[in-house]
């Protein structure tokens, strides 16, 4: 079984994120440090759920290291070819770097694998949740609680994080615009898309967790902000018939 030390994984995280921020650079210079940051971030997220997932799944130990090396790649080949291919690509950079390394042939194929499996492309004309029965029958332990750990980051406090950053980017923005598109409903709707496609039953059960977080922090919003002015600006026509001399 292979155990990695704290300098083992400070090496790996290490190689993953100057590669994303690399990649990043290349592909847009401009937008490259908020592009690899936010990608950075989801990685130590989506680790941070699957060693959650990990313990309520009461997986052994030799799964629980794959998992953890498995995170850190997941995403690493994210701005160097289509989303479709990127865990493909992900695959190969963890081969490469953990047979550099030295680690065993078979904890590389693991990680590999997981890195491979952890994203699909969904049919919008067939039920999600029985699609995705059928692609969790053909993954490994490690794929299928990568898969969820990846999901579990787009429900709940961190997407709403993500949504409030992105709108924060748009000039001029104020608190009742960014309520208002967070109530507008396809938020929600987009976050009980996600929670369909969660496979494993402690994933279920954590997104469950967060999508009461999320309805019931825009139900809050909604309460409590004032969505639209009810005093709206006259035109500068009607200004002007309202001026007195």
């Amino acid at each position: 079984m292979v155990t990695l030390t704290t300098a083992q994984e400070q090496r790996i995280a290490q190689f993953v994120r100057d590669y994303l921020f690399k990649t990043a650079r290349q592909l847009s210079p401009s937008t490259a440090e908020y592009r690899a940051g936010n990608r950075w971030m989801h990685t130590l997220n989506v680790q941070k759920n699957i060693r959650l997932m990990a313990e309520g799944e009461g997986v052994p130990p030799d799964a629980r290291v794959i998992c953890d090396v498995a995170a850190l790649f997941h995403d690493i080949d994210h701005y160097t070819v289509d989303l479709q291919y990127h865990g493909v690509r992900g695959a190969e950079t963890a081969t490469k770097f953990l047979r550099k390394e030295g680690y065993p042939s078979e904890f590389i194929a693991r990680v590999a694998d997981a890195v491979r499996n952890h994203h699909h492309d969904l049919d919008d004309d067939h039920p999600i949740e029985a699609q995705m029965r059928e692609i969790a029958a053909t993954l490994s332990l490690e794929a299928r609680l990568l898969t969820d750990a990846e999901t579990l980051d787009k429900i709940g406090a961190s997407n709403i994080l993500q949504s409030i950053l992105t709108m924060g980017r748009i000039s001029h923005l104020q608190v009742n615009d960014a309520a208002r598109e967070l109530t507008s409903g396809w938020p929600l709707e987009r976050a009980r898309l996600w929670f369909a496609t969660l496979i494993t039953p402690t994933g279920r059960h954590m997104g469950a967790q967060r999508l009461r977080f999320y309805e019931e922090m825009l139900k809050q919003l909604g309460e409590e902000v004032v969505i639209l002015d009810p005093y709206p600006q006259p035109s500068l026509r009607t200004q002007e018939m309202l001026k007195i001399d």
